[in-house]
């Protein structure tokens, strides 16, 4: 809501100052006959004026003049009135603009810097604040503007001639300081800023790196009381020394709750951070022990939220006591290998129901994950979330695999919290087969996953693909497929012979979403189906269809005979201009 009436406000303020900007002289275009002019409109379909006429004139340009300009005559009269009878409206809405009182015109104005979200867009590039525009409004608009301190408080790459004036009118309100571009906080002179440390509540600095040092210097000149969320990013390839220590804000910032820091080194031994709520640390410079990361964090006991970038870590064997983050909800590892993955969630003791997201650079074998979940399920007897439904992709050779506790009813929206962990990692064909997906399955804890939903453009899935997967995720009941190959898995429903089995046993649903079904495709499914009726194979009872091309009506009747069928009624046929069969069963046949 807040975002909504911000966007709306915004552009009323800058049409409004626009309009009480402009030059009352401001030149007009040449005036035309106006009789002319509503001929012209009329048989052109088009109009000029503030007001559109709901009549047409109905003398063609062949017509009497005389009944051409009553009729004229008659549209300007009707214009005439409504204009009049719009300028009271007009009168009042400025009135009321311009004379709201001044507590809501000033939580008005907060609306538009208000929220975190909006912190990154409330200056223009010239260096001025946005809200400027407010000041320029009417008398009344600028008085309420310049007394209220807070909306002068957002700083935001201002330029050097307006950060003056701008901690000037904020007076003694707590601030809001972002440069993201070195260029600005270098003009400024940084140190100006930082000499308001003990009025900061949110700090974001980019420096390039032959300014860091200097920057970290200020920053451990002076308390910071009030800050709440510190953002530390060097803008480039960082080679200073100097690492973040315990002397940053002289060891005081009681308020702290959240810390972002990329391409920092950090060195932390006491309690300062011992308030976090949210920690990020991007890539750092050099490569940090894993024990030094570890021992940050033995100090961040209230932690909730967790991203690292750990690639540059440097691994050791040598013992360290278990770190434990009793109130983490959420940890993200990123650019990591699966061996510092393993290492890193070893001396780490988490809740039972923490979320982890982790984005591997590479993979060596089924039986590392095997020693991954070990290391972050540590507590087997413990009563967990049991996850229920999963999620694969393969795009741009990147696999991702996301487990759920819940089942959600549409084919993919669980909430946030339920989605319990996340693995992405590149796919190499010529290292791991596709089926490395169900073995990662298999040795996930506490799961009883019965909804898959899986999208594999590209990928040819084949039958001994989709019978790995059999073995792997037995209580599967329900298979949702979108943009991915189809015949691998039908093959693997049916019973080739008294030594195979079917594949998905309690399979109930099929979904197929976004597939081009070539005729052979459509065909073989409606066999299959009917095999499957004749209770030699798996029993589905339900099929849903949902953006298939190459489906016509006659073609889901006939289905409807086997199977319920739950259809969007999208018909696209693969056709070309001269009704020939575009998909690729027929081109290959045509080719041949």
């Amino acid at each position: 809501m807040n975002r909504t009436v911000s966007f709306i406000l915004n552009h009323i303020i800058y049409y409004i100052c626009i309009d009480s900007c402009r030059n009352i002289t401001t030149p007009t275009r040449p005036q035309l006959n106006p009789l002319l002019l509503r001929h012209m409109e009329t048989h052109s379909g088009t109009t000029t004026g503030p007001h559109r006429s709901s009549m047409t004139l109905s003398v063609s340009v062949d017509g009497s003049e005389t009944a051409l300009i009553e009729q004229c005559g008659a549209h300007i009269g009707e214009d005439t009135v409504a204009s009049s009878e719009s300028v009271p409206a007009l009168r009042f809405q400025k009135n009321t603009l311009a004379h709201l009182p001044v507590e809501i015109l000033a939580n008005i104005f907060m609306y538009i810097v208000s929220e975190e979200e909006s912190y990154m867009d409330v200056s223009n590039p010239r260096g001025a604040p946005a809200y400027l525009a407010a000041t320029h409004v009417c008398r009344h608009w600028r008085e309420t503007a310049l007394e209220c301190s807070t909306l002068w408080a957002f700083i935001d790459g201002v330029s050097a001639q307006w950060l003056a004036t701008m901690l000037e009118r904020s007076k003694k309100a707590a601030l809001v300081i972002i440069y993201n571009d070195p260029k600005p906080l270098r003009q400024c002179g940084f140190e100006k800023i930082l000499l308001q440390l003990p009025r900061i509540k949110f700090l974001q600095l980019c420096p390039s790196p032959p300014e860091a040092d200097r920057i970290l210097d200020c920053l451990s000149s002076l308390p910071t009381p009030l800050l709440h969320t510190f953002k530390f990013l060097v803008f480039g390839n960082a080679t200073f020394a100097k690492p973040i220590s315990d002397t940053i804000f002289q060891g005081e910032a009681p308020r702290l709750r959240s810390v972002q820091l990329v391409q920092c080194y950090f060195s932390w031994t006491s309690c300062i951070f011992s308030g976090l709520r949210s920690l990020h640390i991007g890539l750092s410079p050099k490569r940090s022990p894993l024990s030094q990361i570890l021992s940050a964090l033995r100090h961040m006991p209230e932690l909730e939220l967790l991203t690292l970038e750990p690639r540059s870590s440097k691994h050791s064997d040598a013992p360290f006591d278990q770190v434990a983050l009793p109130r983490l909800r959420r940890i993200e590892l990123s650019n990591s290998t699966i061996h510092t993955a393993t290492s890193f969630f070893s001396h780490l003791v988490l809740p039972i129901d923490v979320r982890v997201v982790l984005s591997l650079t590479k993979i060596e074998s089924a039986q590392s994950f095997a020693d991954l979940f070990s290391a972050i399920h540590k507590n087997h007897d413990e009563s967990v979330p049991v996850i229920r439904s999963l999620r694969v992709s393969l795009l741009h050779d990147l696999f991702t695999l996301r487990f759920s506790t819940s089942i959600p009813e549409h084919p993919w929206a669980p909430r946030d919290s339920d989605i319990r962990l996340s693995i992405a990692f590149l796919h190499n064909s010529w290292i791991t087969k596709p089926d490395i997906l169900f073995d990662i399955c298999r040795m996930v804890p506490h799961r009883k996953i019965q909804h898959l939903v899986a999208s594999f453009p590209g990928l040819d899935t084949t039958e001994e693909f989709w019978r790995t997967g059999s073995v792997d995720l037995p209580k599967l009941e329900s298979i949702h497929l979108d943009d991915t190959p189809i015949q691998g898995l039908l093959l693997a429903f049916l019973v080739r012979n008294e030594q195979s089995h079917a594949a998905y046993p309690s399979l109930r649903v099929l979904e197929l979403e976004n597939i081009n079904l070539g005729c052979k495709e459509r065909l073989f499914l409606e066999h299959v189906l009917t095999v499957l009726r004749a209770g030699r194979g798996v029993g589905i009872h339900t099929l849903r269809l949902t953006r298939c091309r190459n489906l016509m009506c006659d073609d889901v009747e006939r289905l409807q005979t086997t199977v319920f069928v739950d259809w969007d009624r999208h018909e696209d046929a693969l056709m070309d201009t001269d009704g020939g069969c575009l998909c690729r069963g027929c081109n290959d046949d045509d080719s041949e």
